[in-house]
């Protein structure tokens, strides 16, 4: 089995790997490294037909390794290994292709507005529940508490995703389309994208790129300014979130805030996939054993001690219900938890949106942008052009 992690997923995984070598007496290999090479080294085992017999997957790595469906094993084949009434249809529909049930999310997640309480106590403002709010912020921390101080800040990956959710919002529709290889909106949709960047950094609601550079290039919790309450929010993963609490100083709480909704949205427009998934190799020489594996890890009860929150609030009911119940899910998890299952989550994006050249090109747009080397409009329109010209070199 091989999988990516800190050291503390490392401990937790190979505590599970033993205990299911314990009860069922199959030896398991573990071949574990951290996220930076992973991909590189995965694609060389299957190109070579060395592949582990379960691996832990990125969701865009469905694309690259199993465009068709038959890169990894369907695990509808072997449903006498594994318990799949413990997931969700939407859960299991993102590890489907083309019919085949390829991989299972170990944890979903989906990037919400976390905020940092004591600063907006300190403002006397209330968390922002609408867009309109959210901008009116901008202002009002800058009078309130001096130019330092901004009610939510993120590198240009959160701004992308912040945005894509304005849009998707208003269009009701997935940014991209895999079926067309574009983008599955106007390009004056692409300008309000450019425009929200431009309004959200000139009215004192999102730092500029020359205020976050002025403090490194270092991780955004590890950032002065987060860690004193200055930057007063992120748009976060909620599987992610715990380690940004972890680095405010002293009694510094963060609180999740109402997600922003435009007036007439068709969708929540959250981005809303799995964390991490589990395959099984397609060719594996042990496909029971392999299902077996996936199983214990996900849904046995000494499975899910050994490996508790490492990977996220899980996805299958029965291991939720286990970790809630002995006390393990932190009362921010559960506030996240319980915002995805009564949000409006029809729109699934496509993986591509994930795509690295694809994150890339958004993001050299708006660094343009926000070092002032092009304009809002210029913005848009490459927006527009270039993420579609990208995309049909890329959708396969």
């Amino acid at each position: 089995m091989s999988w990516w992690g800190g050291s503390s997923a490392h401990k937790a995984t190979l505590e599970a790997l033993k205990r299911f070598e314990k009860r069922h007496g199959i030896r398991v290999r573990a071949e574990y490294t951290g996220f930076a090479g992973h991909l590189e080294r995965l694609t060389t085992q299957i190109s070579g037909r060395t592949a582990p017999d379960v691996m832990q997957i990125n969701w865009f790595w469905q694309t690259l390794f199993s465009p068709d469906g038959t890169g990894f094993l369907d695990l509808n084949q072997h449903r006498d290994k594994i318990d799949l009434s413990q997931f969700d249809a939407r859960s299991l529909n993102m590890g489907t292709t083309k019919g085949h049930l390829n991989a299972i999310p170990v944890s979903n997640a989906a990037r919400l507005v976390y905020l940092n309480q004591t600063t907006y106590d300190k403002a006397g403002l209330s968390l922002p529940s609408s867009w309109d709010e959210l901008f009116a912020r901008g202002p009002q921390f800058k009078q309130k508490l001096g130019d330092g101080y901004y009610p939510i800040d993120g590198l240009f990956l959160e701004f992308i995703g912040l945005a894509r959710t304005y849009v998707v919002q208003g269009t009701g529709k997935p940014l991209i389309s895999a079926e067309t290889k574009s983008l599955n909106c106007s390009r004056q949709d692409m300008h309000d994208f450019a425009g929200l960047y431009a309004r959200m950094t000139r009215d004192h609601v999102w730092p500029s790129a020359q205020v976050r550079a002025s403090y490194g290039n270092v991780a955004q919790q590890e950032m002065r300014p987060w860690i004193n309450g200055q930057f007063a929010g992120t748009f976060m993963w909620n599987s992610t979130i715990e380690k940004y609490s972890d680095t405010l100083a002293g009694n510094q709480k963060i609180a999740l805030a109402p997600y922003p909704l435009r007036e007439g949205a068709k969708d929540s427009g959250m981005m809303f996939r799995p964390s991490m998934m589990f395959a099984a190799n397609a060719t594996t020489a042990h496909p029971d054993e392999a299902v077996m594996l996936i199983d214990f890890l996900l849904n046995d009860p000494d499975g899910v001690r050994a490996m508790e929150l490492k990977r996220g609030v899980p996805v299958s009911k029965t291991a939720r219900k286990l970790l809630n119940d002995e006390g393990l899910i932190s009362p921010l998890q559960q506030a996240s938890e319980a915002q995805l299952a009564s949000a409006q989550i029809n729109v699934l994006e496509s993986p591509y949106f994930e795509h690295p050249r694809v994150r890339d090109g958004f993001q050299d747009i708006l660094e343009a942008l926000g070092y002032g080397r092009i304009s809002e409009q210029q913005a848009g329109d490459r927006l527009f052009d270039d993420i579609n010209a990208i995309l049909h070199r890329v959708v396969r």
